[in-house]
């Protein structure tokens, strides 16, 4: 399982690199035209529920989570004479995003039992191109972790607050101007952790206002 998650998340990287260029090289018209309007028009805000696999020891999990994206700034403007008082056109090849996050699984095993629930914050750069968004981003989070879990020890008990560091990559696609569906790869590095690597595949919807 550990081995079909790094594969996919190498093909994932890789997919996100090539559509990277392809939102840069072509960009369709009514992307551009979606440029010139006002900053207004473009939703900043956008909630996120999903549901997946999670992959932290030896046994696979059920993970749920969500996530709030907050659009940072306006983009960047060209300081043209062409645009409509004054203002030029943004660059739209990169979206940043700020996004508190909310994410929870429960061990199952008979020996080892416990749960994670974390609350963290991501920086989350997309690329949004025709029909669809591709994204990554980077973050830091706080686990309420049970310590069976954290030590894959089953003589403990309690439950520690660790720190933990994440790496996500993922693709949006756009099923309206509001809505899209998406999927999504990351691994969560546990501060204390016997197994410091959580492997996690998930998918879900994104709603954009």
């Amino acid at each position: 399982m550990r081995r079909w998650l790094t594969n996919s998340a190498l093909l994932g990287a890789l997919l996100l690199l090539l559509s990277g260029d392809l939102a840069s090289a072509q960009q369709s018209r009514d992307d551009r035209d979606r440029d010139d309007r006002n900053d207004q028009e473009t939703p900043r805000f956008a909630l996120a529920v999903g549901a997946g696999l999670v992959h932290p020891q030896t046994q696979t999990e059920n993970y749920y989570m969500a996530a709030l994206r907050i659009r940072l700034g306006t983009g960047d403007e060209s300081g043209g004479q062409g645009g409509q008082g004054g203002q030029g056109r943004r660059d739209r090849s990169i979206e940043g995003y700020l996004e508190p996050e909310f994410g929870y699984w429960k061990s199952t095993d008979r020996v080892v039992s416990g749960k994670d629930t974390l609350f963290g914050v991501n920086l989350v750069g997309a690329f949004p191109f025709a029909v669809a968004e591709s994204f990554l981003g980077v973050g830091v989070d706080v686990h309420s972790i049970d310590a069976q879990l954290l030590r894959n020890d089953p003589r403990l008990t309690g439950a520690q607050t660790k720190l933990g560091a994440n790496a996500q990559f993922g693709i949006d696609l756009n099923l309206t101007r509001a809505l899209s569906v998406f999927g999504a790869g990351r691994f969560d590095l546990v501060q204390g952790a016997s197994q410091n690597v959580q492997s996690k595949v998930y998918l879900g919807l994104r709603a954009r206002f």
